[in-house]
């Protein structure tokens, strides 16, 4: 397993979706990661016991998701070989404060008067170019 750090803003958050007899669940949440020149979007699923982590999500949140990068190889009917990629979310980190709302234990802990930790600043590490090309590869 792969581990990456996708982090950007939230522009779609599928519903779950489920499939088959086992009722297989899964939502997609499409993550931009560009710039204010190229876009970026990232698709990251979000399986089974990891949708709860997705569920708060809303488009125009700043996050940051761990994830998962998995391939896997499948060969068609005309014997053609093909390759996938798949990102699969494992946590979620907002990075606005526009995240879900804290649970029964944040709200005792900001009861006892405990000061807040201020907000993490994140920079935008993207790699820019000057370059005048047109073409994002």
């Amino acid at each position: 397993m792969n581990s990456v750090k996708i982090k950007g803003e939230v522009v779609f958050v599928d519903e779950v979706r489920e499939f088959g007899a086992n009722n297989f669940r899964k939502q997609t949440v499409v993550v931009n990661t560009g710039d204010d020149r190229w876009d970026n979007p990232i698709p990251v699923e979000f399986k089974k016991d990891h949708i709860e982590k997705s569920s708060a999500l809303k488009e125009g949140q700043k996050v940051e998701i761990d994830a998962c990068v998995d391939g896997r190889e499948w060969t068609g009917n005309d014997g053609v070989k093909k390759w996938f990629v798949n990102v699969s979310g494992l946590d979620v980190s907002y990075l606005s404060g526009d995240g879900p709302a804290p649970a029964a234990a944040d709200s005792a802990a900001a009861a006892t008067d405990i000061p807040e930790q201020p907000d993490q600043v994140v920079e935008d590490t993207s790699p820019t170019s000057d370059d005048e090309d047109e073409i994002p590869f």
